[in-house]
């Protein structure tokens, strides 16, 4: 009876492990997401001859960065 109880032990170690690794990789994949909407709205920015929509985007670019990032709780303080 120690057999299987170890066995499910260690499965449920590793399936505990598995679970905190997806959370620092969606938290990661949003990361990536934000800095490159970022990115595209200081880029069109730059390729926009309108000063209004070019202030437009700069103001969001801005913005957006001002807001913190979505901390994972995997994260040290």
């Amino acid at each position: 009876m120690s057999k299987p109880a170890g066995a499910l032990g260690e499965l449920t170690q590793a399936v505990l492990e598995l679970a905190r690794g997806q959370g620092r990789l969606i938290t990661g994949m949003s990361d990536v997401v934000r800095e490159q909407r970022i990115t595209n709205l200081i880029l069109c920015s730059q390729i926009t001859a309108d000063p209004v929509e070019k202030a437009r985007l700069m103001s969001e670019a801005s913005r957006r960065m001002d807001v913190p990032r979505r901390r994972s709780p995997h994260d040290s303080l």
